[in-house]
């Protein structure tokens, strides 16, 4: 019995091609689907989804396989861009899908797609919105460090001297 289920006739043929590029770095690297999310910090679940075709993965978990498999990111990521036109031309449905992976804004800002539903933490990759708030609150405890040096310099140093 073959690893996989054949991919949907109706897929466009450049979203196809891009799924079963997927599916070859897979094998290639001898790897589980389990295996696949450990090591891209995407689940289980999002990965048979973007390896079925039924879900467009998103630019982030396409980076972080070519990183667990060894393969060239400007490759893949070239052929996500062009999966990406093909899926966003094709059904309303998958046009809804993308977006809400993105997020609003994602491209226009730079910002890497993710799927928020199944992104976990895990090796530094995650929700973005973690890494912010450590952001803020290392930000913050500067800034009520820098106010604490300052206050302790005045009750030091006195008015008078």
């Amino acid at each position: 019995m073959p690893r996989w289920k054949a991919l949907s006739d109706e897929l466009d043929p450049q979203v196809r091609e891009f799924a079963g590029q997927l599916r070859r770095l897979v094998d290639r690297g001898g790897l589980s689907i389990a295996a696949v999310a450990d090591r891209t910090g995407y689940s289980k679940t999002s990965w048979e989804r973007y390896l079925s075709g039924r879900l467009l993965a998103p630019r982030g978990a396409i980076v972080a396989l070519a990183e667990a498999t060894g393969t060239s990111q400007a490759h893949l990521t070239t052929m996500w861009e062009l999966a990406e036109r093909a899926w966003s031309r094709s059904e309303p449905r998958q046009n809804m899908t993308v977006l809400s992976v993105s997020g609003p804004g994602a491209r226009s800002a730079g910002i890497p797609p993710r799927d928020p539903v199944t992104v976990r933490f895990n090796g530094g990759r995650g929700w973005p919105a973690v890494a912010g708030r450590r952001r803020s609150v290392v930000l913050l405890a500067g800034v009520v460090g820098a106010l604490l040096v300052l206050a302790a310099v005045v009750l030091l140093t006195g008015p008078g001297l």
